[in-house]
């Protein structure tokens, strides 16, 4: 099950959203060893995570195993505020434009191989239907070169705003990803292949 939550239904969800910023912490704090994320309640949680802020999770078996945040490109964001040397050129800004961040999913329901795990596909799926029903079609992403060609395969047309840099001990590119239609009808078809592999 895929669940949103925003400022207007926070307060319904804040279970869930507990088990999200716990998941956080164990991904990126214990497993990335991004100490300077670290907290005593093992919760991560930053100044982004605000009244801006659109977290989605993917729940089973009552408990969130995967999750991700989108933030406006018209608020302060993780490109705008803490990575603007990723950027090499004028930063983009409007509406339609959102920064994806914070994606993880349990080790459990990660992917082996090539292709993307049903929690994954969830999450990437989320974005695509949620930007098409709310007039935005780019995402900004900080993440390892290695999931470019990735995104490609999967029919977002990416766009690299500058040269890859180490930070946090990992190779990391800035890039923006524009989604249609085509990105939702592949994403689809990834999810049904791997069905049917797995049903095989």
């Amino acid at each position: 099950m895929l669940l949103i939550v925003t400022a207007q239904n926070a307060a319904k969800h804040q279970t869930e959203l507990d088990q999200a910023f716990r998941l956080r912490h164990k991904v990126f704090v214990e497993e990335k060893g991004w100490t300077d994320l670290r907290r005593e309640d093992r919760r991560e949680i930053d100044r982004f995570d605000d009244e801006h802020a659109v977290h989605m999770l993917v729940i089973a078996e009552n408990r969130v195993v995967g999750y991700q945040r989108m933030l406006p490109s018209t608020q302060p964001h993780l490109l705008s505020e803490v990575l603007s040397d990723l950027c090499e050129g004028l930063r983009l800004v409007g509406e339609n434009i959102w920064e994806w961040t914070r994606y993880c999913v349990e080790p459990q329901h990660r992917e082996r191989g090539r292709m993307l795990s049903p929690v994954a596909n969830a999450l990437l799926s989320s974005i695509v239907e949620w930007g098409l029903a709310t007039n935005i079609d780019t995402i900004i992403i900080e993440m390892n070169p290695l999931w470019l060609l990735r995104l490609v395969q999967l029919h977002f047309r990416v766009t690299p705003l500058g040269l890859p840099k180490v930070i946090g001990g990992e190779e990391t590119i800035a890039v923006t990803a524009s989604f249609d239609e085509r990105t939702l009808q592949r994403l689809r078809e990834t999810r049904s292949t791997g069905n049917r592999k797995s049903a095989s």
